[in-house]
């Protein structure tokens, strides 16, 4: 078999850990005669180093052909409205896994490093979602949107978009000026100012706005909210309510994706408010996610020494409860060996959109006095 010929193998190897659907069987089909003949003619010679190269070369193909593009053009209109704009700025996430729109994500986030990592990570995303199943967060963002558009009126122009899932940011900015919008409220749906704040900073500044008269402003992020801080609580007392059971209380933080600082105030907010209440019987613990898995799980383990008898895992630290969350929880709670004798329970991120709403409400009308 010649070299170019085991290129293409491991291509389709690694193609089967990121399509899905027909393409996927596809390559299943490919990889699966090819390693045959491979073996069958005793001819493997070279084929680490093949797979290597293909390696590298699928990252290529998909950084450079393959991710989702975003096209935008921007107009001068000649009739101004009088309404204004507000514009929820969300990460994004599709119902189903959606390769391109992934490979966007991972292009943003990692740089020039996607080169190595994207088959890497998409291969991750689609693995979620064939556990998980599907997405809630576009059903969810849908429904905030419909609510605090009621709330503001019909003075303002409520509008979705994403930075890495249709509808694009570019798309519905572009969208707005070219109507003859002038006041933009940008409103990012971010707990804290991290790395999709950032991101959506600069994809705004590279859009030039200023150049075609339209003024903007951005609504605060939600970290320093002692209404969101107190739902949390809330949920996390329900049950206590009613027993006098001893709760191990597990706030987990997101360091790549949030500002630390801000992320740690925001969990200290919750925990102050459940020692305020001054329960005996629950034991509290801050531990940090993503590449701090075995670290969480340590804390975890501490927390079950105090013979508890329920466990919560709390994931504050996000809007909108994603695929990569909900997947995150399982495997901590998977990998903690919890007794019979205890009950354990997962609380994503805040499912109560009357308090963003409200909390949202008032950031709009802050900025605009």
């Amino acid at each position: 078999m010649d070299m170019y010929k085991k290129i293409l193998l491991g291509m389709s190897f690694f193609s089967i850990l990121i399509f899905d659907g027909f393409l996927e069987n596809m390559f299943i089909v490919i990889f699966t005669i090819s390693i045959y003949k491979a073996f069958q003619n005793k001819d493997t010679q070279n084929l680490f180093k093949c797979f290597v190269i293909s390696y590298i070369i699928l990252n290529l193909v998909l950084v450079i052909f393959y991710k989702e593009k975003v096209d935008y053009s921007i107009l001068e209109p000649y009739n101004p409205q009088d309404k204004k704009a507000v514009i929820l700025v969300y990460q994004g996430e599709d119902r189903k896994y959606n390769l391109k729109e992934r490979s966007r994500e991972i292009y943003e986030s990692d740089g020039v490093y996607s080169l190595f990592t994207s088959v890497y990570k998409l291969h991750r995303y689609k693995d979620m979602y064939e556990k998980l199943g599907s997405s809630e967060f576009k059903n969810r963002s849908y429904q905030f949107r419909k609510e605090l558009s009621n709330k503001l009126g019909p003075n303002y122009t409520v509008l979705n978009s994403n930075l890495y899932t249709r509808p694009y940011l570019e798309n519905i900015v572009a969208d707005l000026v070219n109507k003859g919008y002038k006041e933009i409220i940008f409103c990012p749906m971010f707990l804290t100012e991290g790395r999709e704040y950032k991101t959506f900073q600069k994809r705004v500044e590279n859009m030039e706005l200023i150049k075609y008269g339209v003024n903007i402003k951005v609504t605060g992020v939600f970290w320093d909210s002692e209404e969101i801080a107190n739902v949390y609580k809330d949920n996390i007392l329900a049950y206590l309510n009613k027993k006098n059971d001893n709760m191990g209380i597990l706030l987990v933080g997101l360091k790549e994706q949030n500002d630390l600082n801000q992320d740690i105030i925001f969990r200290e907010k919750i925990k102050n408010q459940l020692l305020n209440e001054k329960k005996d019987n629950i034991k509290i613990k801050l531990a940090l996610l993503e590449n701090h898995k075995r670290d969480i799980i340590k804390i975890g383990e501490e927390l079950l020494e105090y013979g508890i008898d329920l466990l919560y895992l709390v994931i504050p630290t996000s809007m909108f409860e994603t695929i990569q969350i909900r997947s995150l929880a399982e495997y901590v709670l998977r990998k903690l060996y919890v007794s019979d004798e205890t009950k354990y329970y997962y609380i994503g991120p805040v499912n109560d959109n009357s308090i963003l709403v409200e909390e949202l409400y008032k950031k709009i009308k802050l900025i605009q006095n």
